[in-house]
């Protein structure tokens, strides 16, 4: 026997729904599987059933509902015999069912074992802790998917507003939630970002105090390559917790915010091919002290071949067709834009990755340099081992944003 709560109250049978008769004999039955096994006593029935006015005659009432209830859920018991399922005592009526009979009961199991089984990363929530095996994920999955199937609507709806059914739907909507969020995150674990990016706007959008939630929603925006969306996302979090309760967003926020301006938001997000053994990298600078450090520096690191230095455009050109993997451009060179040069070069050589490598920090250049191409944006003052790895790393197809820029970017973001 299978009963269902979540959503007008059902029971079935070997697959075949019974019917429960009348409205007043299903709300009987909701108030017993609310109380989970407890007896529950007439005067809460009738309360139930009538509100402030039952009828004189409610227990006798409500003794022919039970003994209705018994003849279409044991319809084999012998005249004159205890019921099983409904039994009675001196407290009142209680049902007895096993938990897992209960869709409710069901969906909480499940929850608790994919906490266990699919644990994220106590500091960035929207990622799995550690190791995850692929056949417990899957399992996982497909348990919360039949839980979430039995959700039909609001838990109980056989049952008007009181302060306990209110207490108790809320409740199964936050288990309901947490699932979602469960399956999701594994999802995305998976593969499928843009699915799960679907499934939790919707759910994000009628609650838009969940933090949680909303963490997991621009994490999946930016795994399906969304990141300027994942920032908006954050963003509306952020002024809505501000502006309706009063608070600021946790340090998760800004963590995501950065992981997202740093591509790091999942491991390995956005690699392409891997690199040649080692890197023909160029430096393109008009100020003569940093091109000499910077070739000095290159010149200096395993797995780095300096092709050479130029001032100007045509130098970069010049570079350019010698074959490099990587350029370091600066935006302002005497008079003429790296931005520009960077939108020539990466259109004139595809496989040609530019890192920008300046002083400026503000919003316009960085989305200016990013959107003609270049693959990364470093301040100058960003250490030799940042410089190794985001020249490693935009070889091989990551977008990376330097930490600096980073903080930079999440500091104006909060602002009001």
């Amino acid at each position: 026997m299978r009963m269902r709560v979540l959503g007008p109250v059902e029971v079935e049978v070997d697959g075949h729904p019974l019917d429960l008769g009348a409205p007043k004999p299903r709300r009987l039955l909701a108030v017993l599987a609310l109380h989970r096994g407890q007896p529950v006593s007439p005067e809460t029935i009738a309360e139930a059933l009538w509100g402030d006015e039952p009828p004189a005659s409610h227990a006798v009432t409500i003794q022919g509902y039970v003994s209705g209830l018994r003849k279409v859920l044991e319809p084999d018991r012998a005249a004159r015999a205890a019921g099983t399922v409904i039994q009675t005592s001196a407290l009142g009526y209680a049902l007895r069912l096993p938990v897992e009979d209960i869709d409710a009961a069901r969906l909480e199991a499940a929850v608790r074992s994919a906490g266990a089984a699919a644990r994220t990363d106590q500091d960035r929530p929207w990622l799995l802790a550690g190791a995850s095996d692929s056949d417990a994920l899957a399992a996982t999955a497909d348990l919360l998917d039949e839980a979430l199937e039995a959700w039909r609507g609001e838990p109980y709806a056989d049952l008007a507003d009181d302060p306990v059914i209110a207490v108790e739907r809320t409740r199964l909507h936050e288990v309901r939630t947490a699932a979602v969020e469960i399956r999701e995150l594994i999802r995305m674990h998976r593969g499928d970002a843009a699915a799960a990016a679907r499934r939790l706007e919707v759910e994000a959008a009628v609650a838009p105090h969940r933090e949680r939630l909303w963490l997991l929603y621009a994490a999946a925006l930016v795994r399906a390559d969304r990141q300027v969306d994942a920032l908006a996302a954050l963003r509306r979090l952020r002024d809505t917790l501000r502006e309706e309760l009063g608070v600021d967003a946790s340090p998760a926020v800004g963590a995501l915010e950065t992981a997202i301006l740093q591509q790091r938001v999942a491991p390995g997000a956005g690699a392409g091919a891997a690199p040649a053994a080692v890197l023909r990298v160029a430096v393109v600078d008009d100020h003569p002290m940093f091109r000499m450090g910077m070739t000095g520096l290159l010149g200096s690191l395993d797995g780095l071949e300096l092709v050479g230095g130029a001032g100007d455009s045509a130098g970069a050109r010049e570079l350019a067709v010698r074959g490099v993997d990587v350029v370091l451009m600066d935006l302002d060179l005497a008079g003429e834009s790296g931005i520009d040069l960077t939108r020539e070069l990466v259109r004139m050589h595809p496989e040609l990755k530019v890192l920008v490598m300046t002083m400026h920090e503000d919003d316009d250049h960085v989305a200016g340099a990013l959107q003609a191409g270049a693959a990364g944006y470093l301040l100058k003052s960003a250490e030799a081992e940042d410089v190794q790895r985001a020249i490693r790393a935009v070889a091989r197809g990551e977008l990376i944003i330097g930490s600096a820029v980073a903080r930079a970017a999440r500091s104006r973001l909060a602002r009001p």
